[in-house]
C-alpha cells in the first residue's frame, strides 16, 4: 500500500479575470467655453497653453474613469496580500531546491548567462524579493488603515488638476500673477471644461495647498 505524503498548503490563486486597466482612448476634448477662455488667455501667456491643458485634462479624466471602475478596497488588499505571499513562497522555494533540481538550474544558468544560479546571483535576488515583500506588507497596512467615506468620491485628482493648472497659469503668464488670481482663473477654466469645483476662492486656495502638500508627501 502506497502512503501519500502530506500535501503542502496550496498557494492563493489569483483572479486572472480582473483587469484594472482597459487601455481606452484618452479624452482630451475641450468644450467651446473652455477653448474660448484659453484663446483669451493665450494673448497673455507664453507656450501652448491649450495643448498642455488638453493633455492634463485627458490624464485627469483617464484616472477618474479607472478610479470609478476600479476594485473595491478589500479586493486591492487581497491582491496585494496574494502577491506578497507568492513572493515569500518563491523565496522559500528557491532556497530549498532538491539536489538534482539545484544542479540542473545551476548548469542551465551557467550555459545561458555565464554564471551559476547559486551564489551572488541568488543572494541578490533574495535581497530584492525581501524588499518587494516588505513594501507590499507596508502597502497592505496602508490600504487597511486608509479612511473610506461611503457615498463620497475622493477629490484628490481634481485638486491636483486644479493646483497644476494654477501653477501653469502663473508660470506662463507674461505679467506677474498672484496666486489668488491664478487660482481664480484655474477654477473658471476647469468649470468651463466640465470639472466640478467649489465657488469660494478661499476654499479653492485651501484645496490647492492641500494638493501640493499631498504631492510632497508621496
Amino acid at each position: 500500500m502506497t502512503k501519500r505524503g502530506k500535501r503542502s498548503k496550496a498557494l492563493p490563486v489569483f483572479d486572472n479575470q480582473l483587469e484594472w486597466g482597459t487601455g481606452d482612448l484618452v479624452d482630451e476634448s475641450l468644450s467651446d467655453a473652455a477653448q474660448a477662455i484659453i484663446a483669451d488667455l493665450a494673448e497673455h501667456h507664453d507656450g501652448d497653453l491649450q495643448e498642455w491643458f488638453k493633455e492634463r485634462l485627458g490624464s485627469y479624466r483617464a484616472v477618474i474613469r479607472e478610479t470609478e471602475k476600479g476594485p473595491a478596497r478589500h479586493e486591492e488588499i487581497r491582491h496585494v496580500r496574494q502577491v506578497r505571499l507568492h513572493a515569500q513562497e518563491m523565496s522559500r522555494g528557491l532556497n530549498n531546491l532538491p539536489p538534482s533540481a539545484e544542479g540542473y538550474i545551476n548548469g542551465a544558468c551557467f550555459r545561458k548567462y555565464g554564471h551559476f544560479f547559486n551564489g551572488s546571483f541568488l543572494s541578490d535576488l533574495m535581497a530584492k524579493v525581501t524588499v518587494v515583500s516588505d513594501v507590499l506588507e507596508i502597502t497592505e497596512q496602508k490600504l487597511e488603515a486608509a479612511p473610506t467615506i461611503r457615498g463620497v468620491k475622493p477629490k484628490f485628482q481634481r485638486d491636483g488638476l486644479l493646483a497644476d493648472t494654477a501653477d501653469k497659469l502663473r508660470q506662463s503668464s507674461l505679467a506677474k500673477m498672484t496666486k489668488r488670481r491664478a487660482a481664480a482663473l484655474a477654477r473658471v477654466l476647469l468649470v468651463a471644461a466640465g470639472v466640478e469645483v467649489p465657488e469660494d476662492i478661499v476654499e479653492i486656495e485651501k484645496l490647492i495647498r492641500r494638493a501640493k502638500r499631498g504631492k510632497k508627501s508621496l
